[in-house]
């Protein structure tokens, strides 16, 4: 390819990073802002403009790896040096994975339709053409979300457990899509536990200045807006109705109940 097109190098690649950072979300099961993805895809597309530098490919590549570090830091996953790590080096494979597969493309083609250099590649396609497969592309992620998430574990008891205040508690567990509550931190999805016994304790242990680990997040329902007190938690245990337990990485957020018996919803992606 002898002629490289700024713009559509910046935009194509804003375009990758996007969809990288997605599947990141959908392997992970974790949730982050539409502005921190905005802000990181756009990160992702100008760390491109690194391949038309006059510059030592050893040096760009510690470039791409440090624009990698820095797209995971402003998705504002985690605040965890190891889930930073963890979640830069699956985002790298991802980008190895579709880079091998446009190296192939490339070599294929002759290089006239894609070029590739250092992990970052470009299309030699019309603007018209990508606003075209972005809407294909996002078509079939919508489906592939629905039938590997809305459509799971929509039904069925469920029993989730987790020791805390250094106490075991039990709730019957409610699946809930509309549960999209998830940590701004850590982004992992919040499990609502509505339980007026851990509430009274919370409320008890803040009126005496104790340190519980929960922090408050806003939160909206149907009855309006209000805040949650939550906590990152390890060890939380949903079982269901067949016996099958899973362990998950969550955070637990407490609010009272309506009713005398406890329970705990939860959106079934946390299951995936």
């Amino acid at each position: 390819m002898k002629c490289i097109y700024a713009d559509v190098l910046v935009i194509t690649n804003i375009y990758f990073t996007y969809f990288f950072i997605k599947i990141l979300c959908l392997v992970f099961h974790i949730n982050t802002s539409a502005k921190r993805i905005a802000f990181s895809s756009a990160v992702g597309g100008l760390s491109a403009l690194l391949i038309l530098l006059p510059i030592n490919d050893y040096i760009i590549m510690l470039f791409k790896l440090a624009a990698v570090f820095l797209i995971i830091c402003i998705c504002g996953f985690s605040k965890d040096k190891y889930d930073i790590l963890k979640y830069s080096l699956t985002f790298i494979l991802i980008n190895i994975v579709f880079t091998g597969i446009c190296f192939f493309i490339w070599k294929l083609s002759g290089g006239r339709i894609i070029y590739v250099k250092n992990f970052t590649v470009y299309f030699d396609i019309s603007l018209i053409m990508l606003i075209i497969i972005t809407i294909l592309v996002y078509f079939i992620m919508t489906i592939a979300d629905y039938f590997l998430i809305n459509r799971r574990n929509l039904s069925g008891l469920y029993t989730i457990s987790f020791n805390l205040f250094n106490k075991d508690y039990s709730f019957k567990g409610i699946v809930d899509t509309g549960n999209n509550l998830y940590d701004y931190f850590s982004g992992r999805s919040v499990v609502v536990c509505k339980s007026n016994e851990l509430m009274g304790l919370y409320n008890e242990l803040i009126n005496q200045n104790v340190n519980t680990g929960f922090r408050l997040i806003p939160y909206a329902t149907v009855a309006g807006d209000s805040i949650i007190p939550i906590k990152s938690m390890q060890g939380i245990k949903i079982k269901d109705e067949n016996g099958n337990c899973k362990e998950v990485r969550a955070c637990i957020g407490i609010t009272s109940s309506e009713t005398d018996e406890p329970s705990a919803i939860f959106n079934p992606s946390i299951l995936s």
